[in-house]
């Protein structure tokens, strides 16, 4: 029988990775497994957004106050569901390599996401995080499917 002891979700702050927590924090609860909210805050450069750089500018994407925002809601989402051992995390870097690092050093069984950009054309054609995800992740990576309200 499969039991998940650690179960880890991304959350970006949108609707969609806020279903993905609820799921996430319904699986944990269900498990009686540890819920780890992994957040990423990273910056690009701006010569990203067609402005001249010196390639020392940077801009937020995701800054750390709105990571520790994303989690605080997050976290408001997963005990709504009833889930009470949650570990929050906001690390610095790219989306993908943050929750794979985050899979490894918390020894989750499962990593959780959402749908979020899986449809759209740009994702098709240059990917998404939960598409890479379930690309590199040393473990089972479930997609909440966010585009109807169940």
């Amino acid at each position: 029988m499969i039991r998940f002891k650690t179960i880890a979700v991304g959350t970006d702050g949108s609707a969609t990775a806020l279903r993905a927590v609820s799921t996430a924090a319904s699986m944990a609860n269900a498990y009686g497994a540890k819920l780890v909210i992994v957040t990423a805050f990273y910056n690009v450069p701006s010569s990203m957004w067609g402005s001249p750089t010196t390639g020392e500018d940077q801009v937020p994407v995701i800054s750390e106050d709105m990571a520790d925002t994303f989690l605080t809601q997050a976290t408001e989402a997963a005990k709504a569901e009833g889930c009470d051992n949650i570990t929050v995390l906001a690390r610095s870097g790219d989306p993908v390599n943050v929750m794979t690092s985050v899979v490894n050093e918390e020894g989750a069984d499962v990593l959780v996401v959402g749908n979020k950009g899986v449809h759209s054309i740009r994702g098709r054609v240059f990917g998404n995080v939960a598409t890479e995800l379930m690309r590199k992740s040393p473990v089972d990576v479930m997609v909440v499917n966010t585009e109807s309200d169940r």
